[in-house]
């Protein structure tokens, strides 16, 4: 019966590329009737290449926080436009909880990038990551820290100041966020890749180090102190 089921997912599918030229020609309400069909034969779950409607093999999938808890056919749509406007992958699962099929616009990390995934998915709030080529589910660990992907704290030896940096950071297109006072530091937002970045500042004249910037986000509620005069 589940081969059946399969076969049958398959012709729906070749019969709307079919009649519509390639995933990319469908419309959105097209592509989400395409995914639904598909989830229904994989049950435990998958990440789908909407523009190409196959399965990627190896890579870590990452969900995408601006889609969570998105179930049934009538969420699709909204999950279909946001991964056509980044990555075009889109990741379901059926939770046996509550009988909901779940999708979430996901983005694909090479196998060899876990921390930047890590990274990607503690920024996302989501509590797993998956490995396709295994199958396997990395857990994230609450109440930890994460590494910001575009921000920099960089210090300046203040004999020489802080010109060479500034004149530096502006020539390289970043935002400063912001100059500190009691030490000689700044922290900046970086486009582009963050370790070319993190390259190019240690080598400005003056500056003494360059740390990505740690984020924390807490899980438990924060209860107030008392204060002590």
């Amino acid at each position: 019966m589940t081969r059946f089921l399969h076969i049958i997912t398959i012709f729906l599918l070749l019969s709307l590329l079919q009649s519509c030229g390639t995933p990319r020609r469908l419309s959105k309400a097209s592509l989400a009737d395409a995914v639904w069909t598909f989830s229904q034969t994989h049950p435990d779950g998958f990440t789908l290449d909407i523009r190409t409607l196959t399965e990627p093999t190896e890579g870590i999938s990452v969900a995408y926080a601006a889609t969570q808890n998105s179930h049934g056919r009538e969420a699709l749509d909204a999950v279909v436009s946001h991964a056509t406007a980044h990555e075009g992958f889109v990741g379901g699962w059926l939770d046996t909880s509550d009988s909901l099929y779940y999708f979430d616009s996901v983005r694909l990390f090479p196998e060899d990038s876990l921390e930047a995934a890590v990274n990607f998915g503690k920024a996302n709030f989501q509590k797993s990551i998956y490995r396709l080529s295994t199958g396997e589910e990395i857990l994230l660990k609450k109440n930890v820290e994460f590494v910001s992907p575009t921000n920099l704290i960089i210090m300046y030896d203040p004999e020489i100041g802080k010109g060479p940096l500034l004149s530096a950071v502006q020539s390289y297109g970043a935002k400063i966020i912001y100059e500190y006072s009691i030490i000689s530091g700044i922290a900046i937002k970086v486009p582009g890749d963050i370790i070319q970045a993190i390259a190019f500042f240690a080598r400005v004249k003056g500056v003494t180090a360059v740390d990505r910037d740690h984020i924390y986000h807490l899980t438990d509620p924060v209860k107030p102190r008392l204060e002590v005069r």
